[in-house]
């Protein structure tokens, strides 16, 4: 069984770093109805509210009124975990936003903790647009099946979801075989499970856009997507890896969405 919350580290050689469930020192937690953060007697409010005006500025309010309804801010020191997203039923219809204060700061005059700032967002963000429940469907399943739909820890990926079409196309049978066989056989070793996962990047580097990307289909459709929406589009993608960062150009409104982020993360990404 897979973990439930995923995790977005940023640094070199991320996954020797990384680890997929939140156990850090909690600052706070803040409930969240229809868009709104309720305030509550939390010394850390006002940067809660901070926080989620930033994010819910940065993303379609259809997504993130109708999922988020948690925010959790958290403190692992600089540039450990900087943020989770979880599920918090089994219907996939009510999420979590998790925070590292340390890592998440759009008040840096800093150009790398901005940029880090925004790329943890949309990291995110891309979480919560494809496992959300109109993407995946609880199940009983407990495994794969060849030629199966994706098998995620929230449930079973609907035929025609964004990462259902993802792992059809850039996780062959072989690759994704590979990668449970590491995931059955080590999963109750987490420092063994981080190494043989970061050697299963090595071997397949021309196929991941960043290492991390190479823990989970899961975060490999978020990384993908995080590029998509931060860099340009490759004309002439030459690698897997660049496919995937152009794969989401065939939904309209994946495209509008991008643009919408962009226009609302310009001003934290033009620091000189």
């Amino acid at each position: 069984m897979r973990p439930l919350f995923l995790s977005i580290c940023l640094l070199v050689g991320g996954l020797l770093s990384c680890q997929t469930q939140v156990d850090n020192e909690t600052i706070g937690s803040w409930e969240i109805h229809n868009g709104i953060l309720l305030a509550n007697t939390h010394v850390s409010t006002s940067l809660a509210q901070e926080n989620w005006k930033v994010f819910k500025e940065m993303f379609p309010e259809e997504l993130t009124h109708k999922y988020l309804k948690k925010l959790v801010l958290i403190s692992d020191g600089i540039d450990e975990k900087t943020g989770a997203l979880g599920s918090l039923n089994d219907e996939n219809s009510q999420w979590e936003l998790v925070l590292d204060t340390m890592d998440v700061n759009f008040k840096s005059k800093g150009k790398e903790r901005l940029y880090q700032s925004v790329y943890t967002y949309v990291h995110e963000f891309g979480h919560l647009l494809t496992l959300n429940n109109t993407q995946v469907k609880p199940t009983n399943k407990e495994y794969q099946e060849d030629g199966g739909l994706y098998l995620t820890s929230e449930g079973e990926a609907l035929k025609s979801s964004y990462i259902n079409l993802f792992v059809n196309q850039f996780w062959n049978g072989k690759l994704l075989s590979k990668w449970d066989k590491i995931q059955y056989k080590y999963f109750d070793n987490e420092v063994e499970l981080v190494d043989r996962l970061y050697n299963f990047y090595l071997d397949n580097q021309d196929q991941f856009l960043t290492d991390y990307a190479a823990e989970s289909p899961e975060e490999d459709i978020a990384e993908s997507w995080t590029a998509f929406v931060m860099k340009d589009k490759i004309d002439n993608p030459k690698t897997i890896a660049e496919q995937k960062q152009n794969f989401f150009y065939q939904f309209p409104e994946l495209v509008s969405y991008r643009k919408h982020v962009r226009i609302k993360t310009e001003k934290y990404l033009r620091v000189q």
